[in-house]
């Protein structure tokens, strides 16, 4: 088993490959501790998981969490090399169990997405 700096340095080196260091730098300004839970738990025991490539891993997100924070799981999925279209097309997959709303609204704010970070 792990022990704590183990547990830190997988839950860094995943949040840097995944995030970059600017989202965990605003968390622990705004929310120190929800910073740390995030770290060490979805970085450091949930997204370091190895069942599945990180490429298939942040596949989930944005399907999983929905349209409002969507945004920068958008951006940290295609940080890891998902293409748009496969991002779409998770949302497809998603249609019988989160219904058409939600998955126009997150096919809609995606492509928003995708038009800003290729015009950056």
């Amino acid at each position: 088993m792990d022990g704590p700096d183990d547990r830190r340095r997988r839950s860094l080196d995943t949040m840097r490959r995944v995030n970059g260091a600017g989202g965990q730098r605003m968390l622990d300004e705004a929310a120190p501790d929800l910073g740390r839970f995030l770290l060490e738990f979805v970085s450091g025991d949930i997204c370091s998981r190895t069942h599945l490539p990180m490429r298939e891993r942040q596949r989930v997100w944005p399907a999983a969490i929905g349209v409002e924070p969507m945004k920068a799981n958008v951006g940290s999925v295609q940080n890891v090399g998902v293409a748009p279209g496969d991002i779409i097309g998770v949302f497809v997959r998603c249609l019988p169990y989160i219904r058409f709303p939600r998955v126009l609204a997150a096919v809609q704010q995606a492509k928003g997405d995708f038009d800003e970070r290729s015009s950056a």
